[in-house]
């Protein structure tokens, strides 16, 4: 990690001090015109210019290469081979069968004979029994969504309601889609809960505040991990007052999903069940990594001093984030990762997360995050289509997720959890702590990580209105604070406003003027330090920053 730090730091270093300037006539030969629908709306560089460089996923050195101390691995190191690609990773120590962590650095698991419950005896005995008989019930299509549901509430330990996965069930699946969930998708369930000890020979690491840190394990083990949360089997970690080991993480267990709530939770549990039935008709192969970074206070930037100039930029108001492939897609994230997903919540986080449900392990294993940390999800595949979006969201069926692999077997899709600040009160957002802890939020998440090459670490960063719903964001100071950090580490932003034509032409309205006047970072640094602490915001920071030459905020 150490030398990560220092061959990243050169790099940015040398963008920082490029002496020539990137004249607004170059970068205007790649400017692309609007379309004459106003749908398609792209502006500024051309999106293949960014990306084709990194059409194949970034190299990784080989596993065995990598510090143990740094990254977990619970599979045997691997080597990704498209010619063998029905090779599958085997779990580390699989011969010698499951090893047991019980503390504060690993997740507690239900297959653990350190869990006990309040009769002083481990659950496990009776939850594999359980899960067998409800099993034998499946594959002899005997079993009724009552058996399920005693079974859910046996091995959770509690009367729960579980209305929506009811509903869903019963009344939302045709005769065949019910048929089908209460025989082979339910039995492999039961199946990948009752394996879970062999699958996961030991216990995935916690991803605790402060550390640097990866974990890696196979689709197949975050399979199982994700059939236990289907049972809510996780101890402790859905208990009203989690003790003081446990109340900085999310609960992974799905119970409080199933109960009742508005339609999108219906809708999510769709998106999640259809993933069970994908797995169960063909399980995948590949590897997926989730990896906290903690950037140390000496990397964090001096921005009022930033020479580094401002980076190329592209502008979409027609796609999504997840549908820009080969960049690093930003994940607006509550700092407990996951945010609603597991109940009511459904904006971006949680609806992809539901459409991705293996980055629900992230709620299992990751610790809140500080100003100065992200989480990167790296492999994980997506399986449902959607549409809409909150109150109005729905499941729109199968998607083929059809992207490359890297040398580990990951998809090529390379996801980072940011959290935005929320304000209750919008007017906070322009207190100068306030826009520094989102720059160090958005430099940590755009930070170069390791690769083989130096330059793979580079691909471009899609983002769009970052912390700008539910949390109230401002949406043109939040993409001047993306496009500082992005400059700084000297990486394109493919900036992707969603049905915001007003955003798409203001802002590159703005980048223009900026490239104009030949801008810095520090320039933009000033800009919102006269912006924040000089006027009452009754303009916007993009008519103040068009009416203010940057030769006056030298004065």
């Amino acid at each position: 990690m150490t030398d990560q730090f220092h061959n990243t730091r050169q790099q940015i270093r040398r963008n920082d001090q490029i002496a020539t300037s990137r004249t607004s006539a170059a970068v205007d030969k790649s400017l692309i015109k609007a379309d004459e629908a106003p749908e398609k709306l792209k502006k500024g560089v051309l999106l293949d210019l960014i990306i084709n460089d990194h059409r194949h996923p970034p190299s990784m050195e080989d596993m065995e290469k990598f510090e143990r101390n740094s990254h977990t691995f619970m599979i045997s190191p691997f080597k990704y081979d498209r010619s063998r690609s029905y090779v599958e990773p085997i779990p580390v120590n699989y011969a010698s069968g499951y090893i047991d962590r019980w503390d504060a650095n690993y997740v507690q698991m239900p297959c653990s004979p350190c869990y006990i419950t309040n009769n002083t005896q481990p659950p496990w005995p009776m939850i594999r029994q359980e899960l067998i008989q409800l099993k034998k019930k499946c594959d002899a299509k005997l079993a009724t969504f009552e058996d399920l549901k005693a079974t859910i509430i046996k091995c959770a330990g509690d009367n729960y309601d579980i209305y929506c996965l009811e509903v869903l069930i019963t009344s939302v699946y045709s005769n065949m889609q019910r048929a089908q969930f209460m025989t082979t998708i339910l039995s492999n369930i039961c199946d990948l809960a009752l394996n879970v000890d062999t699958l996961c020979s030991r216990p995935p690491a916690l991803l605790r505040i402060g550390m640097n840190r990866w974990v890696t394990m196979s689709q197949r083990q975050a399979a199982s991990l994700l059939a236990c949360a289907f049972f809510s089997l996780f101890p402790y970690r859905s208990d009203r007052e989690p003790n003081d080991g446990q109340k900085n993480f999310q609960d992974p267990n799905f119970i409080k999903l199933y109960q009742y709530g508005p339609s999108q939770k219906i809708e999510k549990l769709r998106c999640i069940l259809h993933y069970f039935q994908r797995i169960t008709e063909r399980m995948p192969n590949g590897v997926i990594t989730f990896q906290r970074f903690s950037l140390p206070e000496s990397e964090h930037p001096n921005w009022s001093k930033s020479k580094a100039e401002l980076s190329h930029i592209h502008l979409t108001m027609s796609d999504k984030i997840e549908d820009i492939s080969c960049a690093l897609q930003v994940e607006f994230a509550n700092k407990y990762i996951g945010g609603g997903v597991l109940s009511a919540g459904c904006v971006q986080e949680e609806i992809r997360f539901c459409i991705c449900p293996e980055m629900l392990v992230s709620l299992l294993i990751c610790e809140k995050m500080e100003p100065n940390e992200c989480i990167f999800l790296i492999g994980c595949e997506r399986y449902s289509s959607y549409r809409n979006y909150a109150d109005s969201f729905r499941f729109d069926g199968n998607y083929e997720d059809k992207v490359a692999k890297d040398n580990w077997g990951r998809k090529w899709c390379h996801v980072v959890a940011m959290d935005a600040m929320y304000f209750a009160e919008p007017s906070l957002q322009y207190d100068m702590k306030h826009v520094d802890r989102d720059l160090l939020k958005a430099y940590t998440s755009f930070y170069p990580q390791d690769s083989k090459k130096e330059d793979d670490a580079y691909f471009g960063i899609v983002t769009g209105s970052w912390g700008c719903g539910a949390f109230n964001g401002d949406r043109e100071l939040k993409a001047i604070i993306q496009l500082m950090a992005a400059s700084a580490v000297g990486r394109p932003l493919i900036y992707a406003a969603y049905l915001d034509k007003k955003l798409v032409n203001s802002l590159f309205a703005v980048y223009q003027y900026l490239l104009g006047q030949k801008a810095r970072v520090r320039d933009l640094y000033r800009y919102l330090e006269r912006y924040c602490t000089q006027t009452n915001q009754r303009e916007s920071i993009f008519e103040f920053i068009l009416k203010t030459p940057i030769s006056s905020l030298k004065s």
